[in-house]
């Protein structure tokens, strides 16, 4: 693909052989769209953060889907520790629903999507009923799947040590990103 992210087609190759070894039968679109928000996870992108600068509705739901997906598949252990409000099945369940929500979003504001936002990258794309529609069908399978996905995640750490020395790296471009934020706000 040309143009295609270093990182992302590293995580897209790892997922890929994930799901074949363990013969999971992982959806290529659902390997590629997870491989995006692990890329950007692991840029420092604060995902968590969201919801005070987010305006649109479809951004909000997608974003805390992403959360609870990789929160849930990649980060068991901090879902899990001791004295937490919330439980694994809490992040499920918030998963779900709110890429639930993405996709009825999208479905409902297709028209006003494509006006409006979508307007902006469709040089990049011959067909933005195609990337519309692509992207309602992942936000539903990841919807109807979540637990399934969330598996494959951990099969994703559990077969890839360097994993933890990768997102070991996370709290310090995190902070570093963090003070971008408040010195934006």
């Amino acid at each position: 693909m040309k143009g295609e992210d270093l990182l992302e087609k590293s995580f897209k190759e790892a997922l890929q052989k994930v799901s074949i070894e363990k013969k999971l039968n992982i959806p290529e679109e659902i390997i590629n769209y997870i491989s995006q928000i692990m890329s950007l996870y692991y840029r420092g992108i604060p995902l968590y953060l969201i919801d005070i600068s987010e305006k649109t509705p479809f951004r909000r739901y997608k974003i805390r889907g992403d959360v609870s997906l990789l929160l849930v598949g990649l980060f068991t252990e901090w879902v899990s520790r001791r004295n937490r409000p919330l439980t694994e099945r809490d992040y499920i369940e918030a998963g779900k629903i709110n890429y639930y929500n993405a996709y009825m979003y999208l479905n409902l504001n297709y028209s006003d999507l494509f006006e409006e936002g979508f307007k902006e990258i469709s040089v990049f794309y011959s067909d933005m009923t195609d990337l519309i529609t692509g992207h309602m069908e992942i936000f539903k399978n990841i919807s109807e799947n979540f637990e399934r996905y969330a598996f494959f995640l951990k099969e994703y750490r559990a077969e890839n040590n360097s994993t933890g020395r990768l997102f070991s790296l996370f709290s310090e471009i995190r902070a570093q990103q963090l003070k971008r934020v408040i010195d934006q706000l």
